[in-house]
């Protein structure tokens, strides 16, 4: 849960106040007059109710409502298209918080708002509706939530409006973060001078994607994961390591990243001996994988295993993989992944069943000691 939590952290970072060299050098704001689209004495009225807020006596008599995320969204939006946004189509923007978040309203992690909004609960609380309903617009930084607008397609945390608008007499300006802008043209628009900005600003955003929601089809943000996030980052938490190989969804759903292991297909030396050293912490179980089952344990082991095996000429690791997991696991842990690998056919990897039962022989007598 702390990992989705990372994700909204860094989104408020620029609106949180708390740090003003963050805000300079992660936000960058930039200035937008508003002309009528939304009323000044709107804009005020919903600032002064707002502003119950911060004091004890009179936060009981203003509560954070829809209404006060129509009003962000539509300020969003106007500033996001004055900066080159081009709003998608219903469809598109549909399969693409799909395709990305994975969002799914069977899930509790996963509700809405009406007939408007998606959201996404970064953080469950206690895991009952009610307290999701009722802390929907708390903090972002403590609910995790992000909002999807399915009217003016776009995805934002719930900002107080103090942190992104200032009253000029009749007028007023916005401010909107510049981590929001980014994020929104990069995915919504597939911009690559955005997602260059988020590189270098909003580095945690990005790992969120893939890490946390297994977002790996732009290959050029794999890329960039891939090469920033060695093995030797998680040295002593393997386990998030491996999520770049696989997702776990809230509808218990399993996915394995074919990506990148394409991607580590272009240098297997390099990428060959953390597969080792990760499958070893799991066969030990110093890598526990609890949060899998044994199929899809299983399944993601298979795929490492035959990563190796595919590429033992290249890299010289002849026994690292199938023949030390013949030569140094039990018996019965070997028969049982073996007639698992069997029952779901090998996963329709080319040769696989001929490398393990190679293995078999040759990790009977040679094998790579760890």
């Amino acid at each position: 849960m702390k990992n989705f939590l990372i994700l909204i952290i860094f989104i408020l970072i620029s609106c949180s106040g708390k740090n003003k060299k963050e805000q300079e050098e992660v936000v960058k704001p930039t200035n937008t007059v508003i002309k009528r689209d939304i009323s000044t004495n709107q804009v005020k009225d919903i600032l002064d109710k707002q502003a119950y807020l911060e004091n004890e006596e009179t936060e009981d008599k203003y509560t954070l409502s829809e209404i006060d995320l129509n009003v962000l969204s539509d300020l969003i939006i106007k500033d996001l298209k004055n900066k080159g946004y081009k709003e998608p189509s219903n469809e598109n923007f549909t399969k693409k918080i799909n395709s990305i978040f994975g969002l799914n309203i069977n899930c509790n992690q996963h509700g809405k708002i009406n007939t408007r909004y998606l959201v996404y609960h970064g953080n469950l609380l206690d895991g009952s509706q009610s307290t999701l309903e009722d802390n929907l617009f708390e903090s972002s930084a403590e609910t995790g939530n992000i909002f999807f607008d399915q009217k003016n397609k776009l995805f934002t945390p719930f900002i107080l409006l103090k942190n992104i608008v200032t009253i000029n007499g009749q007028n007023y300006s916005t401010h909107i973060p510049q981590n929001i802008i980014a994020q929104n043209k990069y995915l919504f628009n597939d911009s690559k001078a955005d997602l260059a900005w988020l590189k270098f600003n909003d580095k945690a955003f990005l790992e969120t994607l893939v890490r946390d929601f297994g977002y790996v089809k732009d290959k050029d943000l794999l890329e960039w994961y891939v090469k920033g996030n060695r093995i030797e980052k998680y040295s002593d938490d393997k386990e998030t390591y491996l999520k770049v190989f696989y997702t776990k969804n809230c509808d218990k759903s399993f996915n394995i990243h074919s990506d990148t292991f394409s991607y580590m297909d272009s240098d297997p030396e390099k990428y060959s001996k953390e597969i080792v050293s990760v499958l070893e912490d799991i066969r030990t179980d110093r890598i526990k994988l609890e949060n899998l089952d044994f199929h899809e344990k299983s399944k993601l082991i298979a795929y490492l295993l035959y990563f190796g095996e595919k590429h033992k000429e290249k890299t010289g690791l002849t026994f690292a993989f199938m023949g030390t997991f013949h030569k140094h696991s039990s018996e019965d842990l070997q028969k049982k992944y073996e007639d698992e690998f069997k029952k779901q056919k090998y996963y329709g990897l080319p040769s696989f069943e001929k490398y393990w039962n190679d293995a078999k022989t040759e990790g009977d007598g040679i094998g790579l000691d760890m």
